[in-house]
């Protein structure tokens, strides 16, 4: 009979079996909690566990759900190409949604931008609120939650 303490290998007739099978297995189980199961590659992996992301980016700022800013007030040839060069130099974007007529494609006047982190929002919002663009003052303030 084997006395090995090291491996997963008892048999049935292992007098150590029942004794030391239980310690390994929660061991076991402790180490593989602590790791993700892994994925087959092209699977989609949410972005809470993705490799590297602790959900903090090292600093004292976290990410914000949807630091989102609402600009209204502008000319309808405005186009995406022209919010994305006023807005990019407060910080990092993550959306810009300009709303457009379906049928003629023209501008609505308003647009919506969310930044990555909430300070650049905060920074875009107060230089840019009643700034001149163009021949219009534009205004800009928090968008309110949708459904709201």
């Amino acid at each position: 009979s084997t006395q090995s303490t090291g491996g997963a290998h008892w048999t049935k007739q292992c007098p150590y079996k029942d004794t030391l099978g239980a310690a390994l297995d929660v061991r076991e189980e402790e180490t593989n909690a602590a790791k993700p199961p892994p994925r087959a590659p092209g699977t989609y992996v949410p972005p809470a566990i993705r490799k590297g992301d602790s959900g903090q980016d090292g600093s004292s700022r976290q990410r914000d759900e949807n630091p989102t800013i609402r600009v209204s007030n502008l000319a309808e040839e405005t186009s995406d190409k022209d919010l994305q060069e006023l807005f990019k130099p407060f910080g990092a974007l993550s959306r810009i949604y300009l709303a457009k007529d379906k049928n003629t494609g023209i501008s609505k006047g308003f647009a919506y931008i969310t930044y990555n982190y909430r300070d650049a929002a905060e920074n875009a919002l107060k230089h840019l609120h009643r700034y001149r663009y163009g021949h219009l003052i534009l205004q800009v303030e928090w968008a309110k939650p949708s459904g709201s």
